[in-house]
């Protein structure tokens, strides 16, 4: 029986998901890296968060050989991923290429949006990639990926995605009488402004407190904000209206102009 070797393991992370790890990737190999694999006798394996090759010894010489790397088009198909992604390529334009390693190089990956029309992407993409573009590219170049196979440990990488980053915006619905709401967070690290008048699409008026600034979405988020009535001038403690308000879903996105710029904000409705 041929003795196998581990070549890789190619390991994506998110912060937007509980457990760090991401979700629904799909890996279909470029059209000469599926006849490199076929030919030198690699399997490759997915589960969604990761990617694992495996060759027997004695093919190894024939990947050596092979010019250039291996490419793989990278599909997102889980439903939150495109909401609670950072994405920093201009789509539909541009993708990400995540190239690596080279020999001795960083096992962390590095992204970086290309144009789909620069050479070595167009390259990759097939036809129906115009109309549906992947979420990025992964290149490996083959000195890189055999430089680091140390039988039995396989080459191991990272490629980390960060959690997409929104101004909070809590819409109160209702009738709120209490004097100086404002939203606390329990752990003193998020800060939201005083709320202002505002209103719905459909002219609904609305209480919105807005973030002071972005925080990142997450499928489980750790904040615990509560809506309060802040002390009157008698001295009295706040008193707690919402001890745990909800946190924002990754689908729910809008975008507003806020002091002059444009910025992407989750829309959290609290009815009374």
């Amino acid at each position: 029986m041929d003795d196998w070797i581990a070549l890789l393991r190619l390991d994506v992370g998110h912060g937007y998901y509980a457990d760090g790890r991401c979700r629904g990737l799909r890996f279909e190999p470029a059209a000469e890296t599926a006849d490199t694999l076929r030919r030198c006798g690699v399997l490759a394996r997915s589960d969604g968060s990761s990617l694992h090759l495996h060759a027997p010894a004695d093919t190894l010489d024939r990947l050596e050989t092979s010019d250039g790397g291996l490419a793989w088009r990278v599909f997102a198909t889980d439903d939150a991923f495109a909401c609670g992604t950072d994405d920093r390529a201009e789509r539909p334009g541009q993708l990400l290429w995540v190239g690596g390693p080279t020999p001795g190089g960083a096992t962390d990956l590095a992204a970086e949006p290309r144009p789909l029309t620069s050479p070595d992407v167009a390259a990759l993409l097939q036809p129906r990639d115009r109309q549906l573009p992947p979420f990025a590219l992964l290149w490996l170049p083959i000195d890189g990926l055999l430089a680091g196979v140390s039988p039995p440990v396989p080459l191991r990488l990272r490629w980390q995605l960060a959690p997409r980053a929104t101004v909070w915006k809590y819409c109160l619905h209702g009738n709120w009488p209490e004097p100086a709401l404002a939203i606390v967070d329990a752990a003193g690290q998020t800060e939201f402004g005083a709320p202002a008048a505002d209103h719905m699409d459909d002219g609904t008026p609305v209480l919105a407190i807005r973030s002071l600034g972005r925080l990142p979405l997450g499928q489980r988020p750790l904040q615990r904000l509560q809506l309060r009535s802040r002390p009157e001038p008698d001295g009295r403690s706040d008193k707690v209206l919402i001890r745990r308000l909800p946190l924002p879903a990754a689908q729910f996105l809008a975008r507003e102009v806020i002091d002059g710029q444009p910025a992407v904000i989750s829309e959290i409705h609290v009815h009374r």
